[in-house]
């Protein structure tokens, strides 16, 4: 499949993330930590050291099965002492919330699902700090995010029946709003892996690379996965890695990638048209396979010639 240039209310959207700021809504369902002993149960199962957070903190982290392979990434964050919020993408949230009420016993806290609780907005932009702090009272719990090239970015995490007066709020103060297909390529040009799309129940956390976006503590207590992580941090490495691809021409998702010999070395995951960096995508590819290669994506019909590069996308 291949994707979809963005409207022109969308690349006015992208034009203001350097100018102003934009929003959008994110796909994400929350749950909850609440007890004295939350702190304890969510590290035993989470990839990050959360019980080093302090209230107001915000921590990328990942739950695994026991054999060590991903079920969701997450943001992780400390309302209070006795209190965490997690959010997932939606499609994720499910096995995260079996996972959780599997593993921690109800006596050290409760694990809600929050899924029709909450919506989630994505506010980003050169000038986002002062536009959002113009609008007086508006709802929503505040989250700051890493956002697109460093720019500044927050969640906003809002009661569902509040979501309609954010978005009049967000919009009253002149911040361009965005579609789904804008914070698709902003996603992709961070390099951003998403579940159900870039990883999956086969993915081990590096080959996403998790670790170096700072989502694992190798210094931190036991956790459910943890041996594989260590074995392949300390002792290895993964046989293939999340890696970018950037063409002339749209790339496809879900076509293969072939080396100088003819040979699949890995597949395309993620695909975008960015207004910045042009056809990009996000590829699982063997380790082997060396930034700055070239590849082919395709088939021998038609097959795209496209150069591997680092995550996330910078102007050469």
């Amino acid at each position: 499949m291949l994707p979809v240039a963005l409207s022109n209310y969308d690349v006015s959207a992208y034009a203001a993330l350097r100018t102003d700021a934009a929003w959008w809504e994110a796909d994400a369902s929350w749950s909850s930590f609440v007890g004295d002993k939350a702190a304890d149960a969510l590290n035993g199962l989470v990839t990050n050291d959360v019980a080093s957070m302090s209230p107001g903190d915000v921590l990328h982290a990942a739950a695994l099965s026991p054999k060590g392979k991903l079920v969701t990434d997450m943001y992780v964050v400390r309302h209070d002492t006795s209190t965490f919020h997690l959010g997932v993408r939606s499609n994720a949230q499910s096995a995260w919330i079996d996972l959780a009420r599997k593993y921690v016993n109800p006596r050290l806290c409760k694990v809600l699902d929050e899924r029709t609780s909450y919506r989630t907005f994505v506010v980003s932009g050169a000038r986002m700090t002062e536009m959002i702090a113009a609008i007086a009272d508006m709802p929503g719990y505040r989250i700051a995010i890493p956002g697109e090239n460093d720019l500044p970015a927050m969640m906003l995490r809002v009661e569902s029946e509040h979501a309609d007066e954010t978005c009049r709020a967000l919009e009253g103060a002149g911040i361009l709003r965005g579609s789904a297909a804008l914070a698709e390529v902003v996603r992709v040009e961070q390099g951003r892996p998403a579940i159900g799309v870039d990883m999956d129940e086969n993915t081990i956390p590096q080959e996403a690379n998790l670790d170096t976006v700072g989502a694992i503590s190798f210094t931190k207590g036991c956790y459910t996965g943890q041996e594989t992580v260590a074995r392949v941090h300390f002792r290895g490495h993964v046989n293939r890695h999340l890696r970018g691809l950037t063409a002339d021409v749209a790339i496809p998702t879900g076509a293969h990638v072939t080396d100088a010999n003819g040979k699949v070395v890995g597949d395309v995951r993620s695909s975008a048209l960015s207004p910045r960096f042009g056809a990009i995508a996000m590829g699982m590819i063997r380790r082997e396979i060396t930034v700055g290669s070239t590849v082919s994506v395709g088939g021998t019909d038609g097959a795209i010639s496209a150069d591997v590069v680092e995550l996330p996308f910078h102007d050469v």
